[in-house]
């Protein structure tokens, strides 16, 4: 949000199909909600450039990171992007996501595979190398925290984008009643409230946080080589 601020062009990467992102809908209805869901989000913050790989939600430990990878190089070579985010690739000790390792680990390599002067696919019609001057990893706990965003002057924003999000704040709901009535308790008020208003649990998501956590590999390599033996073009 800070970068579009800045006018800063998105490319967005929807790796999955979030079909296991809802509670009490089939696989099909999910899908069609959360896309629709997801769109609007980049509706809201003004973003119209995406590219959906569309694999199956919660199943990305069973296939190929280098076919993962090849398909994010093709993008980075499209778009040729000065700076990528994701997840962090070295976080996976505190990671119970099997997607968000893989697309970590995936896009961490995609990032310097990219500037091969061959497509590591083996394809012969390839798209011109490009490496990324930045990359910028975030998680629920990033390996090794280097920059921080106060997401306090972003918070009224945050609340109503995440909000757009029905299907999943709903899911998440329910999830969190399992273990409720596990321990005894009901959260039928707070199932009724947020189903009426999403706001409510977006608020409680982002309750205590007022910090968002970074970790960035800088352009700091290159810049010290183009003032020891740069010539500008």
């Amino acid at each position: 949000m800070a970068l579009l601020d800045e006018g800063w062009k998105i490319h967005v990467i929807r790796v999955t199909d979030d079909r296991w992102d809802s509670w009490g809908l089939d696989e099909a209805e999910t899908i069609r909600r959360n896309k629709s869901e997801f769109d609007e989000v980049l509706s809201a913050l003004g973003i119209y450039s995406l590219s959906e790989f569309g694999y199956p939600t919660d199943t990305l430990g069973d296939k190929s990171e280098v076919s993962l990878r090849n398909q994010i190089v093709t993008v980075i070579r499209e778009i040729r992007p000065y700076l990528v985010m994701s997840f962090d690739p070295d976080s996976i000790k505190f990671e119970d996501n099997q997607d968000h390792i893989l697309v970590g680990k995936a896009v961490a390599e995609a990032c310097w595979t990219a500037g091969f002067d061959k497509h590591p696919s083996g394809e012969v019609d390839q798209l011109a190398p490009h490496l990324p001057i930045e990359r910028w990893y975030f998680g629920r706990s990033v390996v090794e925290e280097t920059h921080f965003l106060d997401i306090l002057d972003y918070e009224d924003r945050l609340i109503e984008l995440i909000s757009l999000h029905r299907t999943m704040l709903s899911n998440m709901v329910a999830q969190a009643s399992l273990q409720a009535e596990f321990l005894g308790y009901s959260f039928s008020k707070l199932q009724n409230e947020c189903q009426k208003n999403p706001k409510i649990f977006a608020q409680l998501l982002l309750r205590n946080r007022g910090l968002e956590k970074y970790r960035i590999i800088g352009p700091d390599k290159i810049n010290q080589l183009i003032d020891e033996y740069g010539e500008l073009k």
